[in-house]
């Protein structure tokens, strides 16, 4: 009767662990996509004004998930915009906290790293945005992320040369990687190589079609090509582009 009786006990034991194991991984499944859903309802506050709201959502995706790094960066985003509106130090300084938080869970977060180095950049410690970038790029080698990063942050501090070099070294390690070409095309433009620019876009384009702020800009720049007299096999007669945006991105990143 013993033995019977151990035997039921032991197989209701596994059947109890079984179900608890099936329980957590619901739970785990569902604080992911509720942590999901808060991001995205904070995301679109944040792009609507409304950061006190945004805030609020990130927090409760962060109560579901305290190691989601999507959550921690967006709550981070949210506090330098509010930091950089009220140039309040101790808000900047949390929100640096966050950025670094995020990179402390996932190392290639590149949102995270690009703005952090876009903080510590506009709060006076530019050596400290170039070496955080250089840092990221050298732990990864092959990885073309943080070369499209280092090569953003050469080209806006005038270097297009450095930055063209290093996206040659980005394209030797994936010759078809979108970010890379488009950020080529970019130093292209910004050369007044506008021809070799045009290639590097229509590449990216043809590698991922999806892109319609790029398909509009590679329309723009074939009428202007049309139009204008072709006084240089390489410019195509088109001036230099403008200086890129002030670097980096520090709204809120919501993957889809």
């Amino acid at each position: 009767m013993f033995p019977a009786t151990n035997s039921l006990l032991r197989y209701a034991t596994i059947l109890t662990a079984g179900v608890l194991v099936v329980l957590m991984i619901t739970v785990t499944s569902g604080c992911k996509l509720g942590a999901n859903r808060h991001n995205a309802i904070g995301c679109q506050a944040y792009n609507q004004g409304q950061i006190t709201t945004a805030i609020a959502e990130f927090n409760k995706a962060l109560e579901m998930n305290p190691n989601d790094a999507d959550a921690i960066y967006n709550l981070g985003a949210s506090y330098y915009a509010i930091g950089k509106q009220t140039k309040n130090p101790q808000t900047t300084q949390n929100a640096e906290q966050l950025y670094r938080r995020t990179i402390s869970i996932d190392d290639q977060h590149q949102e995270a790293h690009r703005s952090l180095a876009v903080l510590l950049i506009e709060t006076g410690q530019e050596q400290f945005g170039f070496d955080l970038i250089n840092s990221w790029k050298n732990r990864y080698p092959t990885a073309t992320e943080p070369v499209v990063e280092l090569a953003k942050l050469y080209q806006e501090y005038g270097d297009t040369s450095r930055a063209a070099d290093l996206l040659v070294d980005g394209l030797k390690i994936n010759p078809n990687d979108v970010q890379v070409l488009s950020a080529m095309g970019s130093v292209r433009e910004a050369q007044g190589q506008s021809n070799l620019a045009l290639d590097s876009y229509l590449r990216a384009l043809q590698i991922n079609p999806n892109q319609p702020q790029l398909a509009a800009k590679i329309a723009g720049m074939q009428n202007r090509l049309a139009q204008l007299p072709s006084s240089n096999p390489a410019t195509g007669g088109v001036p230099k582009a403008n200086a890129p945006a002030r670097y980096g991105s520090t709204t809120p990143y919501q993957k889809f």
